[in-house]
């Protein structure tokens, strides 16, 4: 598969997708996937998120839950709705508290979650496991065209 067919796939660019309403928390996301050798792209809700993968073909994305206008689960329905964005790899961040939203959150498509306050460490670690995921369905995806 191309990068021209499929601009959404493993074959995009070490985009990173940071989608938080706290400014200072997307920076620090920013920080941490940037020295880790991502490209950080940042937006304050889901729908900002949409408005900015409709520019920039992002490999993962990384979300909290509660945001205002469009939160974390509406952003990941909108996502496996959307032919192009349906493959993306998200992370949901959440808070201690958030159990029964986090289970609406993978059932809604979620790739992994993460807890609050987030790790430099397990940031990059779910993304690193979240992008071969990604790969290894990208492949099998292939070989099931060519078989």
């Amino acid at each position: 598969m191309s990068h021209d067919s499929h601009p959404y796939s493993a074959e995009s660019p070490r985009l990173v997708l940071i989608v938080d309403d706290c400014r200072m928390t997307r920076r620090l996301l920013a920080m941490y996937v940037q020295q880790a050798g991502y490209e950080p792209i940042v937006a304050e809700n889901g729908l900002d998120a949409l408005e900015k993968l409709g520019r920039e073909p992002c490999s993962i994305i990384v979300t909290d839950l509660n945001m205002p206008q469009m939160d974390g689960v509406e952003l990941i329905h909108a996502l496996r709705a959307h032919p192009l964005y349906n493959r993306i790899p998200v992370i949901l961040l959440t808070t201690q508290g958030e159990e029964e939203e986090r289970r609406n959150g993978l059932a809604a498509g979620a790739t992994a979650f993460l807890t609050k306050p987030i790790t430099q460490s397990a940031l990059i670690r779910e993304i690193e496991r979240a992008s071969r995921h990604d790969q290894e369905a990208l492949s099998m995806a292939v070989q099931d065209l060519e078989s």
